[in-house]
Protein backbone atom coordinates (compact mmCIF):
# COMPACT_ATOMS: atom_id res chain seq x y z
CA UNK A 1 0.00 0.00 0.00
CA UNK A 2 1.55 3.37 -0.69
CA UNK A 3 1.80 5.83 1.65
CA UNK A 4 0.28 9.01 1.77
CA UNK A 5 2.61 11.96 1.09
CA UNK A 6 1.89 12.88 4.77
CA UNK A 7 2.42 9.62 5.98
CA UNK A 8 5.73 9.04 4.03
CA UNK A 9 8.54 11.19 5.61
CA UNK A 10 7.71 9.22 9.47
CA UNK A 11 6.83 6.07 7.58
CA UNK A 12 10.11 6.13 5.82
CA UNK A 13 12.32 7.84 9.15
CA UNK A 14 10.56 4.37 10.93
CA UNK A 15 11.72 2.16 9.08
CA UNK A 16 15.19 3.68 9.37
CA UNK A 17 14.41 3.72 13.28
CA UNK A 18 14.29 -0.32 13.08
CA UNK A 19 16.92 -1.11 11.62
CA UNK A 20 19.22 1.07 13.53
CA UNK A 21 17.71 -0.62 16.67
CA UNK A 22 17.71 -3.99 15.30
CA UNK A 23 21.87 -3.43 14.30
CA UNK A 24 22.31 -1.78 16.79
CA UNK A 25 21.27 -5.03 19.76
CA UNK A 26 22.50 -7.46 17.10
CA UNK A 27 25.62 -5.52 17.75
CA UNK A 28 25.93 -5.05 21.36
CA UNK A 29 25.97 -1.43 21.12
CA UNK A 30 24.50 0.58 23.66
CA UNK A 31 22.88 4.35 22.14
CA UNK A 32 26.21 5.75 24.29
CA UNK A 33 28.36 3.72 22.00
CA UNK A 34 26.43 4.64 18.80
CA UNK A 35 26.95 8.18 20.01
CA UNK A 36 30.73 7.81 20.60
CA UNK A 37 30.97 6.04 17.09
CA UNK A 38 29.02 8.89 15.12
CA UNK A 39 30.97 11.54 16.88
CA UNK A 40 34.45 9.65 15.71
CA UNK A 41 33.25 9.86 12.26
CA UNK A 42 32.76 13.69 12.35
CA UNK A 43 29.07 13.79 12.90
CA UNK A 44 27.82 14.09 16.32
CA UNK A 45 24.80 12.58 17.35
CA UNK A 46 23.80 12.74 20.87
CA UNK A 47 22.72 9.02 22.45
CA UNK A 48 19.52 10.61 23.75
CA UNK A 49 19.10 11.89 20.16
CA UNK A 50 19.12 8.42 18.77
CA UNK A 51 16.84 7.30 21.40
CA UNK A 52 14.07 9.53 20.51
CA UNK A 53 14.81 8.51 17.05
CA UNK A 54 14.53 4.78 18.08
CA UNK A 55 11.62 5.66 19.85
CA UNK A 56 9.78 6.74 16.69
CA UNK A 57 9.76 10.56 18.42
CA UNK A 58 11.42 12.02 14.93
CA UNK A 59 9.67 12.49 11.87
CA UNK A 60 12.87 12.69 9.86
CA UNK A 61 16.38 12.37 9.78
CA UNK A 62 19.14 14.40 7.73
CA UNK A 63 20.85 12.78 4.83
CA UNK A 64 24.27 12.97 7.42
CA UNK A 65 22.32 11.30 10.26
CA UNK A 66 21.86 8.46 8.10
CA UNK A 67 24.99 8.52 6.55
CA UNK A 68 26.97 8.48 10.05
CA UNK A 69 24.24 6.31 11.83
CA UNK A 70 24.94 3.44 8.33
CA UNK A 71 28.72 3.85 8.73
CA UNK A 72 28.97 3.37 12.65
CA UNK A 73 26.81 0.30 12.16
CA UNK A 74 29.04 -1.07 9.41
CA UNK A 75 25.93 -0.81 7.36
CA UNK A 76 25.72 -0.26 3.65
CA UNK A 77 23.83 2.66 3.39
CA UNK A 78 20.75 0.84 1.22
CA UNK A 79 20.30 -1.40 3.83
CA UNK A 80 19.39 1.30 6.00
CA UNK A 81 16.76 3.05 3.74
CA UNK A 82 15.20 -0.24 2.47
CA UNK A 83 13.99 -3.04 4.12
CA UNK A 84 15.60 -5.95 2.53
CA UNK A 85 14.03 -8.48 4.80
CA UNK A 86 10.68 -9.38 5.65
CA UNK A 87 8.68 -7.94 2.62
CA UNK A 88 8.25 -8.60 -0.82
CA UNK A 89 7.66 -4.42 -2.05
CA UNK A 90 8.42 -0.86 -0.16
CA UNK A 91 7.15 2.70 -0.94
CA UNK A 92 10.26 4.20 -2.20
CA UNK A 93 8.33 7.54 -2.79
CA UNK A 94 4.90 8.50 -2.00
CA UNK A 95 3.72 7.21 -5.45
CA UNK A 96 6.27 4.91 -6.19
CA UNK A 97 5.92 1.48 -5.05
CA UNK A 98 8.83 -0.88 -6.02
CA UNK A 99 9.71 -4.40 -4.74
CA UNK A 100 12.29 -4.74 -2.71
CA UNK A 101 15.16 -5.28 -5.24
CA UNK A 102 14.29 -2.85 -7.06
CA UNK A 103 13.98 -0.22 -4.84
CA UNK A 104 17.39 -1.03 -3.26
CA UNK A 105 18.80 -1.44 -7.40
CA UNK A 106 17.95 2.00 -7.40
CA UNK A 107 19.52 2.87 -4.65
CA UNK A 108 22.75 1.60 -5.66
CA UNK A 109 22.70 2.66 -9.04
CA UNK A 110 22.34 -1.32 -10.39
CA UNK A 111 21.63 -1.61 -13.92
CA UNK A 112 18.22 -3.26 -14.98
CA UNK A 113 17.76 -6.44 -16.60
CA UNK A 114 21.48 -6.29 -18.44
CA UNK A 115 20.84 -3.29 -20.37
CA UNK A 116 24.02 -1.06 -20.74
CA UNK A 117 23.61 2.41 -19.12
CA UNK A 118 23.47 5.02 -21.38
CA UNK A 119 26.80 6.85 -21.65
CA UNK A 120 28.00 9.91 -19.49
CA UNK A 121 25.63 9.18 -17.11
CA UNK A 122 25.82 8.71 -13.24
CA UNK A 123 25.11 5.09 -14.02
CA UNK A 124 27.28 4.53 -16.56
CA UNK A 125 30.10 5.88 -14.83
CA UNK A 126 29.39 2.89 -11.70
CA UNK A 127 29.44 0.92 -14.22
CA UNK A 128 33.07 1.27 -14.98
CA UNK A 129 34.31 1.22 -11.44
CA UNK A 130 32.18 -2.09 -10.79
CA UNK A 131 33.76 -3.27 -13.93
CA UNK A 132 37.30 -1.91 -12.62
CA UNK A 133 36.26 -3.80 -9.54
CA UNK A 134 35.99 -7.02 -10.98
CA UNK A 135 39.01 -6.44 -13.14
CA UNK A 136 40.95 -5.93 -9.70
CA UNK A 137 39.98 -8.96 -7.94
CA UNK A 138 40.69 -11.14 -11.30
CA UNK A 139 44.64 -10.19 -11.25
CA UNK A 140 44.72 -10.50 -7.64
CA UNK A 141 43.51 -13.68 -7.05
CA UNK A 142 45.32 -14.54 -10.86
CA UNK A 143 48.86 -13.13 -9.65
CA UNK A 144 48.80 -14.74 -6.24
CA UNK A 145 48.10 -18.14 -8.12
CA UNK A 146 50.99 -17.37 -10.08
CA UNK A 147 53.02 -16.93 -7.85
CA UNK A 148 51.72 -19.66 -5.96
CA UNK A 149 52.39 -22.56 -8.42
CA UNK A 150 55.95 -20.73 -9.04
CA UNK A 151 56.68 -21.23 -5.55
CA UNK A 152 55.43 -24.97 -5.52
CA UNK A 153 57.55 -26.10 -8.51
CA UNK A 154 60.64 -24.12 -7.16
CA UNK A 155 60.28 -26.83 -4.48
CA UNK A 156 59.45 -29.65 -6.39
CA UNK A 157 62.61 -28.89 -8.38
CA UNK A 158 64.32 -32.03 -9.32
CA UNK A 159 61.14 -34.26 -8.60
CA UNK A 160 58.83 -36.14 -10.96
CA UNK A 161 56.27 -33.31 -10.39
CA UNK A 162 58.54 -30.68 -11.58
CA UNK A 163 58.23 -30.45 -14.97
CA UNK A 164 54.17 -30.32 -14.63
CA UNK A 165 54.47 -27.52 -12.20
CA UNK A 166 56.31 -25.84 -13.88
CA UNK A 167 54.11 -25.50 -16.79
CA UNK A 168 51.21 -24.83 -14.92
CA UNK A 169 53.07 -22.04 -13.81
CA UNK A 170 54.02 -20.41 -16.89
CA UNK A 171 50.15 -20.92 -18.01
CA UNK A 172 49.04 -18.99 -14.71
CA UNK A 173 51.62 -16.50 -15.40
CA UNK A 174 50.63 -15.87 -18.53
CA UNK A 175 47.39 -15.64 -17.42
CA UNK A 176 47.98 -13.46 -14.49
CA UNK A 177 49.83 -10.97 -17.00
CA UNK A 178 47.24 -10.79 -19.25
CA UNK A 179 44.38 -10.05 -16.28
CA UNK A 180 47.45 -7.16 -15.11
CA UNK A 181 47.67 -5.64 -18.49
CA UNK A 182 43.86 -5.28 -18.85
CA UNK A 183 43.64 -3.95 -15.63
CA UNK A 184 46.38 -1.37 -16.37
CA UNK A 185 44.73 -0.40 -19.77
CA UNK A 186 41.37 0.21 -17.73
CA UNK A 187 42.74 2.17 -15.77
CA UNK A 188 44.15 4.52 -18.23
CA UNK A 189 41.57 4.73 -19.89
CA UNK A 190 39.17 6.00 -16.48
CA UNK A 191 41.64 8.53 -16.23
CA UNK A 192 41.30 9.19 -20.31
CA UNK A 193 37.68 9.97 -19.29
CA UNK A 194 38.21 12.08 -16.28
CA UNK A 195 38.09 9.43 -13.73
CA UNK A 196 39.99 8.61 -10.72
CA UNK A 197 40.87 4.99 -10.27
CA UNK A 198 40.64 3.72 -6.92
CA UNK A 199 44.00 3.00 -4.99
CA UNK A 200 45.53 -0.68 -5.81
CA UNK A 201 46.01 -3.60 -3.51
CA UNK A 202 49.83 -3.49 -2.23
CA UNK A 203 50.46 -6.76 -4.53
CA UNK A 204 49.62 -4.92 -7.83
CA UNK A 205 50.68 -1.36 -7.19
CA UNK A 206 53.13 -2.22 -9.98
CA UNK A 207 50.24 -2.15 -12.27
CA UNK A 208 50.65 1.56 -12.13
CA UNK A 209 54.26 1.75 -12.55
CA UNK A 210 55.15 4.88 -15.42
CA UNK A 211 57.38 1.72 -17.21
CA UNK A 212 56.67 -1.44 -16.41
CA UNK A 213 58.21 -3.51 -19.55
CA UNK A 214 56.24 -6.95 -17.88
CA UNK A 215 53.27 -5.62 -19.23
CA UNK A 216 53.82 -3.60 -22.37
Amino acid sequence: MTESTEQWPAALTARIAQTVKTHRAQRGMTTSDLSAACAARGVPIAANTITKIEKGQRDSLKVEEALVLAHALDLPLVALLIPLEGQADVDLLPEVTLSVWEAAAWVTGEDHFGEAPPPGTARAVLAVFREHDVDVRTALISTREAHSRRLQARQALGSARYEQLARQADELDRMAHEDCTRLKAVREQMRADGLQPPPLPAALEFVDAPSNPALD
